[in-house]
């Protein structure tokens, strides 16, 4: 099977996001898994190329129909008009906001049409990106309005451990009422298709409780009673494997052990906590982020980073290119499923 093509969007032009993918676009591990075009501007690149030292070319090219495929050689698509984008680091602006939106923008046009099998986000910075008018909490609902995609959910890897949630971007005081049977259905329902994408035949997945113990049976909250315990029952009903509400605070640890194949997690930092004190190490700034994060429900393939801009060492050379590698390993893999028809 014929190497699925990915495109590689810029990211915040003054974040890591230029930096990260000429290491991506020169790593034989991101390199053995898929042909990649990144969209973007020419000017972040070829300030970081040439303060980095790296070898390797920047090509400007029209469409996918002109990529070459030759190694050392960052083959760039660049979405629209020529525009001036502040070339320091730690910019937060309305040109970086406009340039990332841009590129995004561009990413889904061609995922639509089929020119490329998947796409792969380096990070944004939300508030230059409500700046330039783009009133949206990410990537995430950037790319569900710009798919007319009905409902999503935001799933973390790490390896063969993986979180989805059913509330991500919203108030913690909100959580509670946003917790339901049917968002619970359709989210694990999600994860599940996505796993058969990577292979899993028969996924096993944990439910996470949303209140201490999992409401110690309606001791500590009632939420699992009346929501989450029918929403395991009615996918059970359907033939899936799954079982909870487990405890919050020990269903992580059995699932990065190798118990589950993937965890539904009830709100954003409850999925998000258990994920990244797991793939994130830091000393001081030399940091080792792994993890990828997937959009579902999407009619494209997204995968992105999961790590923010990092304006505080952008410009110094130290960026980890490890979660970008992984985000195309995994875009790569769910896009051979795709082609198989799994």
């Amino acid at each position: 099977m014929e190497k699925p093509l990915l495109a590689l969007t810029m990211g915040d032009p003054s974040g890591i996001g230029p930096e990260i993918i000429l290491k991506t676009i020169c790593s034989s591990r991101a390199q053995s898994e898929a042909r990649m075009v990144v969209i973007g501007y020419s000017d972040p690149f070829e300030r970081d190329r040439a303060r980095f030292g790296f070898d390797i070319e920047i090509r400007i090219i029209g469409s996918t129909a002109e990529l070459s495929g030759e190694t050392g050689v960052l083959e760039l698509i660049v979405p629209g008009d020529v525009m001036r984008i502040p070339n320091g680091y730690g910019v937060i602006s309305a040109g970086c906001g406009l340039s990332a939106a841009r590129c995004i923008e561009l990413s889904a046009r061609l995922a639509l049409a089929g020119e490329v099998d998947a796409v792969v986000t380096a990070p944004i910075n939300k508030e230059s990106l409500n700046l330039a008018g783009y009133d949206y909490p990410g990537h995430t609902e950037f790319y569900q309005a710009l798919t007319g995609a009905p409902d999503i959910a935001m799933m973390l890897t790490l390896g063969n451990f993986r979180v989805v949630h059913v509330v991500t971007h919203t108030a913690i005081r909100d959580v509670p009422g946003l917790v339901t049977k049917e968002r619970i259905v359709r989210v694990a329902s999600l994860m599940h298709r996505a796993l058969v994408l990577l292979g899993i035949a028969r996924p096993v997945l944990a439910v996470s409780g949303l209140n201490p113990h999992a409401g110690e049976g309606g001791l500590f909250g009632t939420e699992e009673l009346e929501e989450i315990i029918p929403a395991v029952s009615a996918l059970k009903a359907e033939g899936m494997d799954i079982s909870g509400p487990f405890p919050p605070d020990t269903v992580f640890a059995r699932a990065y052990c190798g118990e589950f194949d993937g965890v539904v997690a009830m709100f954003h930092d409850q999925g998000h906590i258990a994920l990244k004190l797991a793939g994130f190490r830091f000393a001081g700034e030399n940091r080792e982020i792994g993890g990828v994060n997937t959009t579902l429900g999407l009619p494209i393939i997204r995968t992105s980073v999961d790590h923010g801009t990092a304006f505080d060492i952008a410009g110094k050379g130290v960026a980890s290119p490890q979660s970008m590698i992984e985000a195309v390993e995994m875009a790569a893999r769910m896009a051979r499923g795709k082609k198989r028809g799994g």
